[in-house]
């Protein structure tokens, strides 16, 4: 798609927030508000939607949540010398515009789609090609690969923590700069509609479905509906955009077939353009296998465990060839790689325990993906599994709950320890599949759970933590490091 260009420095790490520059007058226009006072050639420098954070000369955006409303901060926004602010319509007596001479107030309909429409209008200016990342699995360790072979050639800059929806991309975006030559951003979901207008405001030119699985059917009820919300990220391609497409997913390649765009495949199973083989688990140091492509196999040495962390390689891989990223800065890319905590990290204890991290979040799909290669990196060591609830089942949530057990039953490993309301599912799915009653502890929080491993832990053991986010089963893993001690 372009011709990679040699390394240069990177920008500044995080973009931060004062690369923004625009007149009221701009920012009206992009947001289709109104002025309602200030001059309107005065100028904001970047933007924030937390008074607490805000720097002189920035764009207030006072933002509703749960529990909180913006607009009870525009006076202390003002105090701390931000440029002006936006306000809702029918709030306009917010703005208070006597009491701060000098700032600009604008109306617009909504603030949350003004701030969207903002970040449209500051992308539309910026010289950088967007890659937008979905999908049920893999989409952070995806985009931070993709990110760390690019981050080799180009100046990037990519999605932080969890600024991946309808408030946090948008952020991002306005973040970008005419140094960045590639923006990396993650496409997060949680109800129909949300990608389509994620993707109209960051409009990528390359674009991928890492896959379709059970993450967020509470909401949408069906893998169908799941695969079409999804979907949403591909509605409307242009010829000359690109897609990644992972052809072991047949609802992946279902949606990527009607378009006439430039495609590139990835996969392991099926023949694709940029193809996994040979993988080969290397115990307590990640997984190798031979990247295919261009007719060339090259081996890749990969800091992650597991299968799904071959397709998230092969997806990132994909989305740098499309960018024009060599083969061999691809590898390097990759190699340098390094797992994020609760992503798949690898922590060696004293007494030669090693806990597998992946607390960050989990779902049926990426639960059997994480337990085969937890299997594989224990070896003949023991294997002790520590699991929270697998939350956004919804109505199904038992059944599913209860399936996984059966499956972990059937595993033989040393000891289950269960933490949540869908635990006794689990339990139960376990002990019907021929897991010993005792090995099985349900626990009622986190003390318990950590007072049964410290019970229960051998030295040479192998421990698995993970969970959904909410579950926060981070804290076993902090429980254990200052029990154990770091090696």
């Amino acid at each position: 798609m372009t011709t990679a260009r040699k390394p240069r420095e990177h920008s500044p790490p995080g973009g931060r927030r004062k690369i923004v520059e625009l007149s009221a007058e701009e920012i009206a226009r992009a947001t289709g508000g109104t002025l309602l006072c200030g001059n309107p050639l005065f100028r904001a420098e970047g933007v924030c939607s937390d008074s607490r954070q805000l720097r002189e000369r920035e764009l207030f955006i006072p933002l509703k949540g749960p529990r909180f409303e913006g607009h009870s901060f525009i006076g202390d926004a003002m105090t701390k010398g931000a440029a002006g602010s936006l306000v809702q319509r029918g709030r306009e007596e917010s703005a208070a515009c006597a009491n701060f001479p000098g700032k600009f107030f604008i109306a617009v309909e909504d603030v949350l789609h003004a701030l969207g429409d903002l970040a449209h209008f500051w992308r539309g200016r910026q010289p950088a090609k967007v890659v937008g990342i979905t999908g049920s699995n893999g989409k952070t360790t995806t985009k931070e690969m993709t990110a760390r072979i690019l981050s080799e050639t180009f100046h990037v800059l990519k999605t932080e923590g969890n600024l991946n929806n309808l408030i946090g991309l948008p952020l991002m975006l306005l973040r970008l700069s005419p140094v960045h030559d590639v923006a990396v951003l993650e496409m997060g979901m949680s109800e129909p509609g949300e990608v389509r207008r994620l993707k109209a405001i960051a409009e990528p030119q390359v674009s991928l479905i890492t896959n379709i699985g059970y993450a967020h059917i509470e909401f949408l009820g069906s893998l169908e509906k799941v695969a079409r919300a999804k979907g949403e990220l591909w509605e409307g391609l242009r010829n000359e955009d690109w897609i990644a497409v992972n052809v072991d997913d047949p609802r992946v390649a279902e949606l990527a077939a009607p378009h006439r765009c430039g495609k590139k495949t990835f996969g392991i199973v099926h023949e694709a353009d940029v193809r996994g083989e040979d993988l080969f688990l290397q115990a307590e140091r990640g997984i190798r296998f031979s990247l295919r492509m261009g007719g060339r196999k090259r081996a890749v040495g990969l800091a992650a465990a597991g299968r799904h962390n071959v397709y998230n390689a092969l997806a990132a891989a994909t989305l740098a060839a499309i960018l024009g990223v060599h083969p061999e800065g691809i590898v390097a890319g990759l190699e340098g790689f390094q797992p994020f905590p609760g992503r798949g990290q690898v922590i060696r204890l004293r007494r030669n325990v090693q806990i597998l991290d992946d607390s960050y979040n989990s779902n049926p799909d990426s639960l059997q993906a994480v337990l085969s290669a937890f299997t594989e990196m224990k070896g003949k060591n023991r294997g002790l599994l520590v699991l929270g609830d697998m939350l956004e089942l919804g109505p199904g949530s038992a059944a599913a709950h209860e399936e996984s057990g059966k499956r972990i039953g059937k595993m033989k490993f040393g000891h289950l320890f269960l933490l949540g309301e869908q635990a006794q599912h689990l339990a139960g799915g376990a002990k019907a599949a021929g897991m010993r009653a005792q090995k099985v502890h349900v626990a009622q929080n986190h003390e318990e759970v950590l007072d049964g491993l410290q019970e229960v832990v051998e030295e040479g053991d192998w421990i698995l933590v993970k969970g959904s986010r909410r579950m926060h089963m981070e804290r076993i893993i902090e429980g254990l490091t200052d029990c154990l001690g770091r090696a």
